[in-house]
Parts: structure tokens; C-alpha cells; sequence
């Protein structure tokens, strides 16, 4: 009989932090963390496209398995020579598997581009018809009194107990818990392979009310949301000197330096050159920042920057044709 891996996987939500880790060792091992709503955009961005895996695949936090990771390489190998496995081929299951995998990711791709994802009754019908195993439970994280306090912030300083309504539990009694309870809940599922992996993290997102996909406004990566009014994803920003920050935070602290560098230069256009040169440099800004009204990413802010760089304001603004200019001011 062959034997299937198993994968803990735990995705904890502390107070509307989210936070997911993955391991074959056990639920608390989470050296390897992930972020649940960013999870499947960074998929697209590193591990799979058109139906097969990139290059760069063992990036996503879902391919640190080492045996995993060589049966990838082999199916990548086995790919390029086009040649049918015989089901006598020992590699013709974990074939499958992945091939079963990527046709997975396809879906998720499908949800991402429509900005849709699935209902619970779909995700159910889905895992009934592929007969996958994975189970869950859920934890109610109790804080570890008379030690939290004296463990480092690495530690995890709660102890997980599962959660139990007894015969009488309803979606309005896990509703009122969820939104009550101030200690941690943890999601618990125990799967048998990448493929479980993969819709258990889905199951998660659709349990849970993350019915939409956007793409963020700033770093432009995928992401699950409650809603399509959620403009920003909580990962960090790309932006060079931001990257500490949120997109959302970055985006706002950006704009804030932006505004203030416009506004000097204005002044300073105002008080020392032309009319002509001064409504310029404001119609030109302005279109440049209706731009970042719309979208603001991390491409448009970098224009933005650019235009306000103080050799480009040199060159464009402060030359020496727009002082002749403004010596002919009466």
C-alpha cells in the first residue's frame, strides 16, 4: 500500500490577524508561516502557470517538503518528454497527483480573474467528487497564564483547546463565538496531500466569509476579502524605503511626501517664475495624480515620484528657459 504524506496545516486568525503555517511535523511547528489571503496570488506570482510549474515554485511556502520538492522536479522532467506513463511506473501516481494539482490551481485562477469565489455547497460538492480525505477541526486559543509573559515574542504563548457546542451547535452560536471570543481561533486541518493542502486553504476562505478576489491596488497581488470595497492586501509594501509597511500605510505615507514635495515646488514656481510655468507644472501634476486616484501602484507612484525628483523638477522646472520667462513678468 503506498503511503501519502501528511501535512499540518493551521491557519489562526488573532483578533483579525491572519496567519497560516504548514509542516509535516505538527500544528505548532510554524517555521514555515504563510499569509491565507495572499496565499493563492503568490502561487500564480511564483509556482504555477499555464498548467505547469515555474522555475521558481519553491518560493511558495507550499513546496518546502523536500520530498515534495523532488517529486516536482521529476514531473517537470517527466513533462518534457511527452511520454505516457504506464500505470506500472511507480512516478505514475504522484503523476496524477500534481497533474490533479495544477488543474486545481486553474480553478483558483479562474476565481482570482472573476474576482468570485465559490460557495460553501460548491466547495463540498468539490470534495466529494475528488473524495479527499483532509479533515479540521477548530481551536480556541487560551492564553498560557503565569508563562506568556515570560516567553520571547517567537514563542507561541497560547495553548489550543478544540472547540466544542455540543448537539445544539448553529452558524449563529459560531457566529456569536467568532465574533465575541478575544482569544485566537485556529483552523486545524490534517491532509494527505499538496491537492488537500491546497482546498483546505480554500476551505478556510470561503468558511469564513472571504467571498471575493481584488487585486491590490498598490503591489497588485491577488487577495481574499470580505468584500471588493477592500482596496489593499495586508502584505508588505514593494516600495523601495516602505517595504516595513503595509500597502495600505505605504500607500498613504507615499502620498503624504508626495504632496508636500508638490507643494513646495509650487510655491516656489508661484513666487519666482511665470504664471505659464506655474499652471504647467500643476496641469501635469494633476494628471499624473488622478492616475494614482485611480490605482495607486507602485508603477504610477514611481512616476509621480519621478516627475517631483528634484533633477528632474531642475531640468524641467527650474531651467534656465523658464527663468528668462520669468524676468519678461511685468
Amino acid at each position: 500500500m503506498k503511503m501519502t504524506p501528511i501535512y499540518y496545516l493551521a491557519i489562526t486568525n488573532d483578533n483579525g490577524k491572519l496567519s497560516g503555517h504548514i509542516s509535516n511535523k505538527s500544528f505548532d511547528d510554524d517555521l514555515n508561516c504563510f499569509n491565507p489571503l495572499t496565499v493563492f496570488g503568490d502561487m500564480l506570482n511564483t509556482a504555477v502557470e499555464n498548467g505547469s510549474f515555474k522555475e521558481t515554485y519553491k518560493k511558495h511556502p507550499f513546496f518546502q517538503n523536500k520530498m515534495l520538492r523532488r517529486k516536482i522536479d521529476e514531473y517537470i522532467e517527466r513533462r518534457k518528454t511527452d511520454k505516457f506513463l504506464h500505470p506500472s511506473d511507480p512516478f505514475c501516481y504522484d503523476f496524477i497527483l500534481l497533474s490533479k494539482f495544477l488543474a486545481s490551481c486553474g480553478r483558483i485562477y479562474e476565481c482570482l480573474k472573476s474576482q468570485d469565489n465559490i460557495s460553501l455547497s460548491e466547495f463540498e460538492l468539490i470534495k466529494a467528487m475528488n473524495e479527499f480525505k483532509f479533515t479540521f477541526e477548530i481551536c480556541d486559543g487560551e492564553r498560557i497564564e503565569n508563562v506568556a509573559d515570560m516567553l520571547p515574542d517567537s514563542y507561541e504563548k497560547h495553548r489550543y483547546i478544540s472547540v466544542d457546542f455540543g448537539l445544539y451547535n448553529t452558524a449563529e452560536l459560531w457566529n456569536e463565538y467568532r465574533n465575541e471570543t478575544k482569544n485566537p481561533i485556529r483552523f486545524a486541518y490534517t491532509c494527505n496531500s499538496i491537492e488537500e493542502v491546497l482546498f483546505a486553504t480554500w476551505h478556510y476562505l470561503v468558511f469564513n466569509d472571504f467571498k471575493k478576489f481584488n487585486q491590490c491596488h498598490h503591489c497588485e497581488k491577488f487577495f481574499a476579502a470580505t468584500s471588493l470595497k477592500v482596496k489593499y492586501c495586508n502584505d508588505y509594501s514593494p516600495y523601495e524605503k516602505y517595504t516595513h509597511l503595509s500597502c495600505e500605510q505605504a500607500v498613504r505615507n507615499i502620498k503624504q511626501k508626495l504632496a508636500r514635495r508638490k507643494n513646495n515646488i509650487a510655491y516656489h514656481l508661484q513666487i519666482w517664475y511665470s504664471d505659464k510655468t506655474f499652471h504647467e507644472f500643476l496641469d501635469e501634476y494633476d494628471k499624473l495624480d488622478e492616475l494614482i486616484k485611480e490605482r495607486s501602484t507602485v508603477e504610477n507612484l514611481k512616476i509621480l515620484e519621478h516627475f517631483l525628483d528634484k533633477e528632474t523638477v531642475k531640468e524641467t522646472w527650474y531651467s534656465d528657459e523658464n527663468k528668462e520667462l520669468a524676468k519678461m513678468m511685468p
